[in-house]
């Protein structure tokens, strides 16, 4: 049968296999899938105690350009998020931006979504005042949120092996805390710290809680550092579309 007489499909399909050399296959969709007899590897590793492995997520977090520490106790943390906030709004007094470093509003997840019970009562004692967001279609919610120099959040998740966390959106926790301050404090009790993203994705199938997690989560992020951006000769910059700076802190939780 000549190319003229077949059905144009074919005609087309007969033409490339001639092009070809042989008669192949010409989609995957044609080949027998392959049975996988184990798991495929994870991408990335980790091990070790809880200890080792806020150690390994501190260290690769400051390999990408952000900070760490490793408090003992939940009530040490209101004393070192506000130490935190003086530090930084020193820095930027002395650049010329005029804030005082007395007295700070963090841009924050509502109190009860945070893992440290009590926090909101220990950072007004320090100085420290939370200012959750409302509804952020409202100009004066926006104009307060954006002015916000700090944001504090929790985490759902944080993963040893790359130093990054997964941030979840909803009612009281809202992304703002984390995408529209210059910079950043992650909470991250021992309890969320997995050693790779598939141990954590393992944990979720194995307690019958993956399908759970999503429906309830309007919005999930995974969060590697600072924000970064790099122009064409490679000149990297913090700060772009996000946090220039992103501390984490790190404690035990009961």
């Amino acid at each position: 049968m000549s190319s003229a007489e077949m059905d144009p499909r074919e005609a087309i399909l007969a033409d490339v296999r001639l092009a070809l050399g042989g008669d192949k296959p010409l989609f995957r969709g044609e080949r027998r899938a392959q049975e996988r007899p184990v798991p495929p590897a994870p991408v990335t590793h980790a091990e070790g105690d809880s200890l080792a492995l806020a150690t390994m997520f501190g260290q690769k977090l400051e390999g990408i350009s952000g900070s760490y520490e490793i408090v003992g106790e939940e009530i040490q943390i209101a004393e070192r998020i506000a130490a935190k906030a003086r530090e930084w709004l020193s820095e930027n007094s002395r650049t010329g931006l005029g804030l005082e470093p007395q007295h700070a509003e963090v841009l924050s997840w509502a109190p009860n979504t945070l893992p440290v019970p009590e926090l909101d009562r220990r950072l007004e004692e320090g100085g420290i005042s939370l200012f959750v967001p409302g509804d952020m279609h409202d100009d004066e919610v926006r104009r307060q949120a954006a002015g916000a120099m700090i944001g504090v959040t929790g985490i759902e998740a944080a993963f040893a092996s790359t130093g990054s966390v997964v941030l979840t959106s909803g009612a009281e926790r809202s992304r703002a805390a984390s995408l529209l301050p210059l910079y950043h404090i992650v909470l991250v009790p021992l309890s969320r710290l997995y050693p790779t993203f598939e141990a954590w994705l393992s944990d979720l199938r194995g307690s019958g809680q993956l399908a759970t997690f999503l429906r309830r989560s309007p919005q999930v992020v995974f969060v590697t550092g600072p924000s970064k951006s790099a122009d064409i000769e490679l000149n990297l910059t913090l700060g772009v579309h996000g946090p220039r700076a992103v501390h984490a802190i790190l404690f035990p939780d009961s």
